[in-house]
């Protein structure tokens, strides 16, 4: 199956500032989302991933939607925990 070849093919980072995803192999893609620009976090799992144990986490923003896709289901809980943690801490400090 292709699945768990495509996703060795995505990276993330979180940084204090922003979140940094990285995708693909041959045409390669970076962005980075502001912490401050963030306004939702989901988790989501079609019946495939659901197949493998995989999730995608959704990070949204007035803008658009971004997606990191097959994290283990652990790690993305973590990862929208963290997100929603920094976007508070954000939304403080702009105060």
């Amino acid at each position: 199956l292709i699945i768990p070849y495509r996703y060795r093919f995505w990276l993330y980072q979180i940084t204090t500032t922003d979140v940094e995803i990285e995708s693909g192999f041959f045409l390669h893609k970076q962005t980075a989302i502001p912490i401050s620009r963030i306004q939702n976090v989901t988790l989501q799992a079609g019946p495939l991933f659901q197949l493998f144990h995989l999730q995608s986490v959704k990070i949204e923003t007035a803008a658009a939607a971004h997606e990191i896709a097959g994290v283990l289901p652990e790690s993305a809980v973590q990862l929208k925990q963290r997100l929603m943690e920094l976007t508070q801490e954000e939304d403080v400090n702009a105060s």
